[in-house]
């Protein structure tokens, strides 16, 4: 099954001069954490709602800074016709959640992790495999022993 048929056609689209709060409202409206950036009729970047809180407001952002300093500049996209494995290889690959899906550079729609796993078509392990490489979590620093006192729930 090509991607096509498991893609999100409904597309919400920021703007370049949008602020943080903008974009920040629209994902509330819609109930997404994702958004792609234009300039003019161009895609040239993504913002998702970690790179609002892990770049924007970690680094004290103010709410009518735009989006331009905190969004992805890195466009990853598949084609219309891919496989949904192929898709999952990308993601796990390049280590992300969602694609832009085109067809000769025209932006049709977003196909993410979830749409893919929804999909139930696909090998078990193919899904395992491809997981298992987007979630690694890199254990660069030797953080020591951390002990946990007194919680309780």
């Amino acid at each position: 099954m090509n991607i096509e048929k498991v893609m999100s056609r409904d597309l919400i689209i920021g703007n370049i001069t949008d602020t943080l709060y903008d974009i920040s409202k629209l994902m509330k409206k819609y109930n997404i954490g994702f958004i792609p950036i234009a300039k003019g009729k161009q895609i040239i970047g993504v913002i998702t709602d970690r790179d609002i809180v892990i770049n924007a407001l970690s680094n004290k952002a103010k709410l009518d800074d735009t989006v331009e300093e905190y969004m992805s500049l890195n466009l990853i996209t598949i084609n219309k016709d891919e496989t949904i494995e192929k898709a999952l290889d990308l993601m796990g690959f390049k280590k992300v959640k969602r694609l832009i899906v085109e067809n000769d550079n025209k932006v049709l729609g977003i196909v993410s992790l979830s749409d893919l796993i929804k999909e139930n078509n696909i090998a078990d392990d193919v899904i395992l495999d491809n997981l298992k490489k987007l979630l690694e979590i890199y254990d660069k620093v030797n953080t020591g022993d951390t002990e946990i006192d007194e919680f309780y729930l």
